[in-house]
């Protein structure tokens, strides 16, 4: 049950992104910024989740590396959403 949640949540997260996309002509910068962060932030929580609860609970404890492999993830997610797609959103945005 819970990875059809994330999975749903993964596909609600890119349907509002594609939907955000349509309309971002007519937004505003901050409201460009805030939204797809929100969006972001539901993507990296379907895609967190949906590899969390991938993994036998007993494997998982017993990987010292999975944190750092979560952590590591979300990073290139971040990276990605910061220096790829947020400027896809919004063109003038600076980032200094």
């Amino acid at each position: 049950m819970s990875k059809r949640v994330y999975s749903i949540l993964i596909i609600v997260a890119l349907g509002l992104g594609f939907y955000l996309y349509g309309i971002r002509e007519t937004q505003t910068n901050v409201f460009l910024i805030i939204s797809s962060g929100l969006i972001f932030t539901f993507l990296s929580m379907g895609i967190h989740g949906l590899i969390a609860h991938s993994l036998n609970p007993k494997v998982k404890g017993g990987i010292i590396l999975y944190p750092l492999l979560m952590g590591v993830l979300w990073a290139f997610l971040f990276f990605l959403f910061v220096f790829f797609i947020l400027p896809i959103f919004c063109p003038d945005f600076m980032l200094g």
